[in-house]
């Protein structure tokens, strides 16, 4: 999640709170529409724009395409305050509470905060494509455009919208139950508040143990089979992780279309955890840099980064409503300002203190994956790539037996390679090399961001580790580099 997505979002349902006009009718929402209208048409003009000087001077197509992608991330960034604007300068927000199939559906009323940002930004997605079909690089057909929008809601928003909505369904859902059924009798309406916050927690829960299976939904996904699997589970078994069909971890190939290589964990509980890889991490990665990147994610999992970083906003909810209370104690601004003045303080702390503590994170689970791949590497040999190994092979047995028939049918099938006992510190050299290829593609995933700190400072530190390498040794629990 990015720094943008997550203040598109943020910023979209906290207009929700922004205080009513004093006549509220449907001509807001005519201004909204004309603004964000006219807004998409900008976006695709500028596209055509670019495009049409492409095909003038085909030379100046890489000085375009910088350009295009500049101009898309600028329209992208004015999506936020065009938003604000639709919201507190338009009064959309206080439409939406006012209206009879909205006011009693948070869900609803949500969809239409978020209506405003999501088309903006998905303007700036299809003018990009635009782009690429004027210059020839996609194909100029309804279903190359439609997938396109699908990947890119789906690599973006879709991860942080979709269990939202889940959440105010549930919340929606509740609150239907307690108007209709539990305020009917004396004992459920002197125990509503209790009953409600029930089945709040309820619904929160039933959301946890479905999001592997909602992140299945919104990812592509698709089994892994063969030697592969086989690979990835004996790793994970040998880290303590249980790789059981119902109660362990499973492992799912995510279909990117070839554009992410990339890993990532769902799920807060142990029975129904999905480890899912990228088809570029799976088919392009090494075998010793899969093993670190799958590493890497378990130690996330191993030290409770994602409870920790939940329980890093709640200062922000603190901070939010406190400063709300002490304005209108005050009588500074009124209940709306107020609440607004709160959520960007929250919003502020939100961003300041989960910062950090994704950034801390991220350089633990880098140690403790080095440590991880001592424990997964126990009696196995796993091809670095060092010198042409390909991704995917299967794993070798290494015991005292057959050590030089493997070495010699190994030396038969690829280049030869030496083999060295597997330290934290060669892991911690493997680690730094899949960190520079997987984020060889995208340079600005190098750069110092919101919660990952920059590749300079992760290479940095995994290099005092691996560096000067250990002697090689002969023993058993060997890598092959």
């Amino acid at each position: 999640m990015t720094l943008y997505t997550f203040l598109l979002v943020f910023v979209s349902l906290l207009s929700g709170a922004a205080p009513s006009a004093a006549q509220s009718s449907s001509r807001v929402v005519l201004a909204s529409l004309l603004l964000v209208g006219g807004w998409v048409v900008l976006a695709h003009l500028s596209a055509i724009w670019k495009g049409s000087r492409v095909l003038r001077r085909p030379d100046s197509f890489a000085e375009e395409t910088d350009g295009m992608r500049v101009l898309m991330e600028t329209f992208r960034w004015l999506a936020i305050p065009l938003t604000l604007l639709c919201h507190f300068g338009f009064s959309l927000a206080a439409w939406l509470r006012v209206q009879p199939v909205l006011e009693y559906s948070t869900t609803l009323q949500a969809v239409g905060l978020l209506a405003p940002g999501l088309l903006l930004l998905v303007s700036t997605w299809s003018a990009e494509h635009c782009f690429a079909a004027i210059v020839g690089t996609q194909p100029r057909t309804l279903g190359g455009y439609r997938g396109s929008m699908v990947r890119a809601m789906r690599g973006g928003p879709a991860w942080m919208i979709v269990p939202t909505l889940v959440f105010l369904t549930f919340g929606d859902v509740a609150e239907l139950i307690k108007v209709r059924y539990l305020e009917t009798s004396t004992w459920s309406a002197n125990h509503s508040d209790g009953l409600m916050w029930v089945l709040i927690a309820m619904g929160g829960s039933a959301l946890i143990a479905a999001l592997p299976w909602l992140v299945r939904w919104i990812a592509k996904t698709r089994p892994i089979g063969g030697a592969e699997l086989v690979e990835i589970e004996t790793w994970l078994r040998r880290c303590g992780v249980s790789t059981h069909p119902i109660l362990g971890m499973q492992v799912a190939r995510w279909d990117t279309g070839q554009r992410m290589l990339n890993a990532m964990v769902a799920g807060f509980i142990r029975p129904g955890r999905l480890l899912l890889l990228s088809d570029r991490l799976l088919d392009e990665l090494p075998r010793g840099g899969r093993l670190m990147v799958i590493m890497h994610e378990i130690a996330h999992v191993r030290r409770f980064h994602l409870p920790i970083r939940m329980a890093a906003i709640l200062p922000a909810w603190w901070v939010s409503s406190e400063s709300s209370a002490l304005l209108v104690e005050s009588g500074l601004l009124g209940d709306a300002w107020s609440t607004g003045v709160g959520g960007v303080l929250g919003l502020i702390t939100t961003i300041v203190v989960l910062g950090i503590v994704s950034h801390l994170s991220e350089l633990d689970a880098d140690l403790v994956a080095c440590r991880l791949a001592v424990q997964a590497c126990g009696g196995n040999s796993v091809g670095s790539g060092a010198a042409g190994s390909s991704a995917g092979g299967s794993v070798e047995a290494d015991d005292a037996s057959g050590s030089r028939d493997a070495a010699a049918e190994s030396e038969s099938r690829a280049e030869p390679r030496e083999a060295a006992e597997m330290t934290v510190e060669m892991a911690a050299e493997l680690l730094a090399d899949a960190l520079i290829r997987v984020t060889a593609d995208h340079p600005s995933s190098r750069k110092f961001s919101w919660l990952h700190p920059s590749l300079a400072t992760r290479v940095e530190r995994l290099r005092r580790i691996s560096r000067p390498l250990p002697d090689f040794a002969s023993d058993s629990h060997t890598l092959a580099v």
